[in-house]
């Protein structure tokens, strides 16, 4: 018996970039997205580091992507409408992620462990602060997922309470009925713990973090821990 039957875990919910797939295929092709517009990227970069600060784990004054949007423009260009943001932040990133993230290659296992997963009637989510678009088709598993979000879509970006509580809402769950899966220590398990979820962290190198339930480095190690 794995870790989620011994604990009354319902839902798998996971982290996309840099746990399904590599974290630096996504920052090559960030990379590629923002060489042509450097200075609005890195501005944009500064903006979403101070808006995590900001919030932190709490709420946060915003509660839908709209709302958001309004709020990350007011950071970036005070006083413009915020139709100038949500048009470069289109131009920049939205649009050209649809292709640059074509062709992404999963870690191995990972369809595997879901399909498993679904096969022993865990619900199965995706939680991103990045547009999700077409990537999970990219990584052959959007057949496999039974919701799949951007924390945008909730108001507000991870580590905040409110898309870990978001999500669970949209699943019918409490919060120790789930457990949730990234790479970032700081964004995806203390963001989760705070929410009172279960936590796992995909790491070849960390070892211990006491925020951590699960530490692993290959899916297929996920899938004995867990399944």
């Amino acid at each position: 018996m794995g870790y989620a039957a011994e604990n009354g875990i319902k839902a798998l919910i996971f982290d996309i970039d840099g746990t399904f797939y590599p974290k630096r295929a996504m920052m090559f092709r960030l990379g590629l997205a923002s060489a042509l517009h450097l200075p609005f990227a890195l501005k944009y970069n500064r903006m979403r580091q101070d808006l995590r600060k900001e919030t932190g784990f709490e709420m946060g004054d915003a509660s839908s992507l709209g709302e958001l949007q309004e709020k990350e423009s007011r950071m970036m260009y005070p006083g413009r409408d915020v139709e100038y943001f949500i048009s470069k932040e289109e131009r920049v990133f939205r649009k050209p992620w649809e292709r640059l993230f074509s062709n992404i290659k999963p870690y191995p296992d990972v369809r595997n462990v879901l399909m498993k997963a679904r096969s022993e009637g865990y619900i199965l989510a995706a939680l991103s602060d990045f547009p999700i678009g077409t990537k999970l088709r990219a990584l052959g598993i959007d057949d496999l997922l039974d919701l799949s979000v951007s924390t945008e879509e909730y108001g507000a970006l991870k580590p905040s309470i409110r898309p870990f509580s978001a999500i669970l809402d949209e699943l019918g769950l409490k919060a120790a009925e789930a457990l949730y899966t990234g790479d970032s220590r700081s964004k995806d398990v203390d963001g989760a713990k705070n929410a009172g979820m279960h936590t796992a962290l995909i790491s070849r190198s960390v070892r211990v973090y006491n925020n951590a339930d699960i530490i692993f480095s290959s899916w297929e190690e996920f899938g004995k821990m867990v399944l």
